[in-house]
């Protein structure tokens, strides 16, 4: 699922693209994503695409982390979901998948073949039998 978290709040907050399938999130120079800001904690939380999931998950921040409103430990996001890092508010967009190719139209069924007629004969086999001898 390709993903971003957009900024919503104004000043330095970059936004955080999804692209690898964890993203720590943090003050700290390690970090994948550098928010350097008082209130962030050195690694404050982090992203992971689990399967077709994204999930954040909060890592002991001071602050936490907040997806709508609500104060979470670990949470899978959804498309417009907005996610406060800290005093840093994101809103979770994602690209939709391109709309699948039409399906072609089915052909029309094909008759299955008639077996040729039998020769009406009429139901006297005597003469055809063979006599055994055992």
């Amino acid at each position: 699922m390709p993903a971003r978290l957009v900024p919503l709040t104004v000043g330095d907050a970059p936004a955080i693209p999804v692209q690898r399938p964890v993203i720590l999130i943090g003050r700290h120079p390690e970090c994948d994503v550098r928010i350097d800001l008082p209130k962030i904690s050195r690694r404050h939380c982090c992203l992971a695409q689990v399967y077709d999931r994204l999930v954040i998950r909060d890592l002991g921040s001071r602050n936490g982390v907040r997806v709508n409103g609500r104060l979470v430990d670990e949470v899978q996001l959804y498309p417009g979901d907005e996610v406060a890092i800290g005093p840093v508010l994101y809103r979770l967009d994602a690209d939709k998948p391109a709309p699948a190719a039409p399906a072609p139209e089915a052909a029309p069924p094909v008759p299955a073949p008639s077996l040729p007629s039998l020769p009406n004969r009429p139901n006297d086999f005597e003469d055809e039998l063979i006599p055994l001898d055992f």
